[in-house]
């Protein structure tokens, strides 16, 4: 049965929510209730993306039926130091009732000639690790961890307050991410829009000493789980720490926090390869060094910090 594989149209975005609901309903429930998250990632990135654009968001129709969607949103990523035009991957949804025609595929087929057309470098994901390599993905990248003993992170001195996110703190923030992301291969350049720092849902906050100095930012999800901190001077974004006083945090053993703030007698910096965490390259020769590099040892796996939207789910 031909199916119809083309970009988003104005008026499509039910049919979108509905065939991400019935693909992912059957893998997350909860005492018997289904519980899906993907729909909302999508509503999520239409709302708070700048980059979100529908010719990235492919669809398959079988006549007037959605039954296929696949999401690439563009992201500046980190890859051996150099910054590159990357597309990240998902969700990915194919209609219960019409898996194992083809259609994951060719939604991942159209999306990823779109991004070569228009010069994008690889494109990344988290997925099923038995799927995504039939379609030109390896694993490449991992996860980094923080973990702080609570019971050895000194106390705060109470001198720093919080306040929320403005567009005049974007400048600062888009500064301290660049910093932070440097040389931590995959790490996702945020940019210059409001909603790439804060958002409905976020605990976003930015924190300020005494004299009226930006001293960190700090990011939680909303189940209350810290993500990022973020800053510019070592002792103020200590302070931050002290103040939240996080058990994990999601900051890579080669960023600036690591690096400059983490005290090795109360924290662990963690970074490991895992299978889930592919890319597909899009133009030739994007990822070759790069795996070549892990392969020999000489660069630790990197990880991604995914976007504020990809955070906002359970």
């Amino acid at each position: 049965m031909p199916f119809v594989i083309r970009s988003e149209e104005p008026g499509d975005e039910e049919a979108i929510d509905l065939v991400n609901f019935r693909a992912f309903m059957v893998h997350h429930t909860e005492g018997g209730v289904p519980r899906v998250d993907e729909h909302d990632l999508v509503r999520y990135l239409r709302a708070y993306c700048p980059g979100f654009d529908r010719r990235r968001s492919i669809t398959a129709w079988d006549k007037q039926r959605c039954v296929g969607h696949a999401l690439f949103t563009p992201a500046r990523i980190r890859l051996l130091g150099e910054t590159v035009d990357a597309l990240a991957v998902g969700p990915v949804a194919v209609d219960p009732g019409y898996q194992r025609q083809g259609i994951g595929g060719e939604l991942l087929w159209f999306g990823h000639e779109l991004g070569r057309e228009e010069g994008f470098g690889v494109a990344f994901l988290c997925g099923h690790p038995s799927y995504y390599p039939r379609h030109g993905y390896v694993p490449c990248h991992g996860f980094a961890k923080v973990t702080i003993d609570l019971e050895r992170l000194p106390p705060s001195s109470g001198t720093l307050h919080a306040l929320p996110v403005t567009s005049a703190d974007v400048p600062w923030l888009v500064a301290c991410g660049e910093v932070e992301w440097a040389d931590v291969d995959f790490g996702w350049l945020w940019g210059d829009a409001l909603t790439e720092w804060s958002a409905p849902g976020a605990i976003a906050l930015m924190w300020w000493t005494e004299d009226g100095r930006r001293a960190a930012y700090t990011l939680a999800d909303p189940r209350g789980r810290w993500r990022h901190v973020l800053g510019d001077d070592p002792d103020s974004v200590r302070e931050a720490l002290y103040a939240i006083r996080p058990t994990t945090l999601d900051h890579h053993p080669s960023g600036w926090l690591a690096r400059n703030v983490l005290d090795p007698g109360w924290s662990v910096v963690e970074v490991e390869r895992g299978d889930p965490a592919m890319a597909c390259e899009l133009q030739e020769g994007a990822l070759g060094p790069l795996l070549n590099a892990l392969e020999s040892g000489t660069r630790p796996p990197g990880c991604v910090n995914w976007a504020l939207p990809f955070i906002l789910i359970p």
